[in-house]
């Protein structure tokens, strides 16, 4: 039937809005919950990948070796499962997942380091609209908020034999992906939120803005302890 002039078009009828609802979460559900598991992947791969160049450039304490290794039991996890649902062959991944293992029983990190590069290359995490950094703005000032509410308790009071590290010199120190990718997915074995944690990927980039910002920095290494009072 056509609408007359001046008519609304009929709305549709509540069973038929519920059931154009369960249409769509039937189709939404399984696509996100995929996205979240491919994003779990990628960022355990890249993590792994940045812990063993860690060790493999600097002295690798025990934690470190430690936390490689349930990392690398979590990777095979995760490969497993993003593999049964990206259709793709877990064989090779687990292979460099084995290989790893074995090189970190003989303390071999370079080799370590090697494998979960190569899986890094093969499976990049996606960080457009996060990356470049642009320390300066409103992104940087939502940053700054984020830092006080969500990281100055346990990060601002850090000082000699602290476990806990100065994000703002963890943040120089770092490549702005390798800083992006450990705020994202956080570091196991610590009490570091990572990808459990609420942030959209606008406000982490905020967060890490404000982190590499040359004034931040500069407060930072003043006085530490008082950069959540005064930011």
């Amino acid at each position: 039937m056509r609408h007359g002039i001046g008519r609304h078009p009929r709305a549709r009828p509540p069973r038929a809005r519920r059931l154009s609802m369960v249409w769509l979460a039937a189709v939404l559900v399984p696509l996100l919950a995929n996205a979240d598991r491919d994003m779990r992947f990628r960022l355990e791969v890249a993590l792994l990948a940045h812990e063993a160049h860690q060790a493999a450039a600097d002295h690798a304490s025990v934690r470190l070796i430690a936390r490689i290794q349930s990392d690398l039991g979590v990777l095979g996890f995760e490969a497993r499962s993003y593999c049964a649902k990206a259709s793709c062959r877990a064989g090779p991944i687990k292979a460099r997942i084995e290989t790893a293992r074995k090189a970190l029983a003989r303390h071999a990190m370079p080799v370590v380091w090697q494998q979960m590069q190569a899986l890094r290359r093969q499976f990049p995490v996606d960080l457009r609209g996060i990356l470049p950094l642009r320390p300066r703005g409103r992104r940087w000032r939502e940053g700054r908020f984020l830092y006080t509410r969500l990281c100055a308790t346990c990060h601002a009071a850090t000082g000699p034999g602290s476990p806990v590290p100065d994000l703002f010199v963890l943040a120089h120190r770092e490549s702005p992906t390798d800083l992006v990718v450990e705020i994202l997915a956080g570091v196991r074995g610590t009490r570091a939120i990572g990808y459990a944690n609420p942030l959209s990927g606008h406000e982490v980039a905020g967060l890490a803005d404000y982190l590499t910002a040359p004034r931040a920095m500069a407060a930072a290494r003043t006085s530490p302890g008082r950069t959540a009072a005064h930011h």
